[in-house]
């Protein structure tokens, strides 16, 4: 495969020639990954323009590495409602709603979260709540609501079969994780993503990497294994070119795309600890 190739088609396909430079030699470094000149289209399926986006809000956050496969989901599925299920300082959520808006999309998104804490991600003051709710509000109140409730609470705002995207990231032990997938799956549409993170974390009591071991086998699945990991499920069957190219996608082309993102994300690392001359 060869990665001027995949860089002019992603020039073609809207890329920013101010990231050009800086890209090329990455995407030498990923086509060095996977050979085999059949991998090239489901590579190319996976990684768009959006992969190359930085994050516009500066929060503290274990997801700062897992942007740049938000802004891509969120292009190749194109949902129609998305929901986040665990929010705390909100970094996940504002990449999210930030795809939305420069997509232009018609999503409605929500958040839900009492912003309290739990023990995993430890005990918080309403400081946290009011920070992410003045970017917010500032920002992406348009088209997306924080939702400040329990998960079990929110359930009923939520009608069955309409959610298309669900980023689940709430309490990570095991139970807590099979309650959150079980209860939220009848609001699943029948071409919905979700989301898992923390899939690589196996100490503290976590235990959604158990439950990832399970549910993957059950459902069409790939998994990143930086930053902490990331889990994607296709529940309802139905599915978008992109998406259906992740999820189908095997050997060194899989082990690619891996690279790719993981790449990515230390880009966004570098990026978010560079000096501000104002706080985004």
């Amino acid at each position: 495969m060869d990665g001027d190739a995949m860089v002019r088609g992603l020039i073609a396909d809207g890329l920013d020639q101010d990231d050009v430079a800086q890209t090329a030699p990455t995407l030498r470094h990923f086509a060095a990954a996977c050979p085999q000149k059949e991998d090239a289209p489901a590579i190319r399926e996976c990684v768009s323009p959006a992969s190359f986006w930085q994050p516009k809000h500066i929060l503290p956050s274990a997801w700062y590495q897992h942007a740049p496969f938000a802004f891509w989901i969120t292009e190749a599925v194109r949902p129609c409602v998305f929901v986040e299920l665990g929010v705390h300082h909100g970094f996940s959520y504002l990449v999210f709603c930030q795809a939305v808006q420069r997509l232009e999309l018609m999503t409605k998104c929500y958040a839900v979260d009492t912003w309290e804490g739990d023990v995993h991600a430890g005990f918080y003051g309403n400081d946290v709540f009011e920070t992410l709710n003045d970017l917010h509000e500032r920002h992406y109140s348009g088209f997306s609501r924080l939702i400040r409730s329990s998960f079990d609470e929110a359930l009923p705002h939520f009608g069955d079969g309409t959610i298309d995207l669900l980023h689940i990231d709430g309490r990570h032990g095991y139970d807590d994780v099979l309650h959150d997938f079980g209860s939220w799956l009848p609001k699943l549409s029948d071409r919905a993503v979700v989301l898992l993170h923390d899939i690589n974390v196996r100490e503290r009591g976590f235990g959604v990497w158990r439950f990832w071991e399970e549910i993957s086998r059950e459902c069409s699945a790939f998994e990143f294994v930086h930053c902490h990991g990331l889990g994607v499920l296709n529940i309802g069957g139905r599915t978008t070119d992109g998406v259906h190219a992740l999820l189908t996608s095997t050997g060194s082309a899989r082990f690619a795309i891996r690279e790719i993102y993981a790449e990515l994300g230390c880009r966004v690392t570098i990026y978010l600890s560079e000096p501000r001359v104002e706080p985004i």
